[in-house]
């Protein structure tokens, strides 16, 4: 699969049925050594109050359950979450 044929699929947290974002935003993090995917990191911007949260959920690609034709399925029970307010 070519990374232009994952671009733009929506990222849903199987467990709950929730849209967590979409591919577009995400990054990749790539082991150079090996050439393969290590993490997605899809960044998640919320309102709380007057102050801008900056989430980022970081998903082993190993850990992904699966890529569909318009969807990705992932656990976020098996997700790291760094946070930070703006």
């Amino acid at each position: 699969m070519r990374l232009s044929e994952i671009l733009g699929k929506e990222i849903i947290d199987y467990t709950k049925g929730e849209k967590l974002g979409v591919l577009s935003y995400a990054e990749f993090i790539i082991d150079e050594q090996g050439g393969y995917i290590h993490t997605l990191q899809i960044p998640i911007t919320e309102w709380n109050g007057l102050r801008k949260r900056k989430n980022i959920i970081q998903f082993r690609w190993n850990k992904i359950y699966r890529v569909g034709a318009e969807t990705i399925l992932v656990d976020p029970s098996q997700a790291d979450f760094q946070s930070e307010y703006k």
